[in-house]
């Protein structure tokens, strides 16, 4: 809302200084750049890399940010899922990621997410995270607009379908189980 990824890390930055964890913070980093989750364009150049097609408004981003400050404890979350219902959750991904969703689906399946990222407006992209006490990392739902802009013609009211499912371990490139709409903006 105020300024893409540039701003979310001055963020962090700040957070980390004021709570005395430069040397977390720090490692935080070096561990998103092993897992090629940070190129030189940022985190928005590794989503870029995996789902070239795919126009973040910065929520995709904004959910690597979001894992980081869960795992530190900077994050509220609406709502915590069960550990199990989560490790299940990643777990069954490549099942689940079989056929395309759209967020309703999801929605109905899974329940409010602990964090939306992106706006309510159905036309636009966004990421859910679901959180459990006790777990290290989010498993996060991305989602993209089937709303074409560059039409002047009449459009339904379509719902957001999921492109994958990320989880924040192992590496950046194999962390994502994508659905057959997420291959195809591949």
């Amino acid at each position: 809302m105020w300024g893409d990824e540039i701003t979310l890390r001055l963020f962090m930055d700040a957070v980390a200084f004021v709570d005395g964890l430069d040397e977390v913070w720090q490692a935080e980093w070096k561990r998103l750049e092993a897992r090629g989750a940070f190129t030189s364009l940022g985190v928005h150049g590794a989503f870029a890399k995996i789902l070239p097609n795919y126009r973040d408004d910065g929520a995709a981003v904004a959910s690597i940010y979001a894992g980081i400050a869960w795992r530190l404890g900077w994050l509220t979350v609406d709502r915590t899922l069960p550990a199990d219902d989560l490790w299940r959750l990643r777990d069954e991904a490549i099942r689940w990621s079989a056929r395309d969703r759209d967020l309703d689906e999801v929605l109905a399946e899974l329940g409010a997410p602990s964090v939306l990222l992106g706006g309510s407006n159905p036309r636009y992209p966004k990421t859910l995270a679901y959180a459990a006490n006790g777990a290290t990392g989010l498993i996060c739902l991305h989602f993209a607009s089937t709303y074409d802009w560059n039409t002047t013609q009449p459009q339904s009211e379509s719902r957001p379908v999921l492109l994958a499912i990320r989880h924040d371990d192992g590496a950046f490139m194999d962390s994502s189980t994508f659905t057959p709409t997420g291959t195809a903006y591949r």
